[in-house]
Formats: C-alpha cells, sequence, structure tokens
C-alpha cells in the first residue's frame, strides 16, 4: 500500500505496479506486442497480482471518501 491519499483512479493507476515488471518476476514471457501464446494461468496471476492491489487500494478510497462525507453531513445537521 502507498503512502499518502489517493483521490482519483487515475492516481490510483499510477501507483499500481507496471505488468510488464510483474510478468518479469513471476517468469512470464509478456510481450509489448501480441500474447496470444500466454495461458489463461498466467494471464491471470499478472492481473491478480495488479488487480487484487487495485481492489484494496479502492476499498481504501471508498472508506476515505464516506468518512469524509459522514463528518461532513455531521457537521452540515449541526448548523441546522
Amino acid at each position: 500500500m502507498t503512502k499518502g491519499k489517493i483521490d482519483t483512479m487515475q492516481e490510483l493507476n499510477a501507483t499500481l505496479p507496471n505488468k510488464y515488471e510483474v510478468a518479469k518476476e513471476l517468469g512470464i514471457p509478456l510481450d509489448q506486442g501480441h500474447n496470444e501464446d500466454l495461458t489463461t494461468s498466467q494471464v491471470g496471476k499478472i492481473g491478480g497480482r495488479i488487480g487484487g492491489q487495485k481492489v484494496k487500494m479502492m476499498i481504501e478510497m471508498a472508506k476515505e471518501h464516506m468518512e469524509e462525507n459522514s463528518i461532513e453531513e455531521a457537521t452540515m445537521a449541526k448548523k441546522e
């Protein structure tokens, strides 16, 4: 997980590992061109590593936004 607050999907995507680096770490020959020779299992290992982190970060973003909205709503309710 990265340090600091992430506000947008663009910021979130920028913090995720590069799919080519993940493939290299896993020993999967991912090319920048055609990869039709890769198995579903190989592709799943690459996407799973990246997607798993993305989902965790999206959940964290949602929690932070919900907390902020909750605080704002409470503040507004006190003013009324």
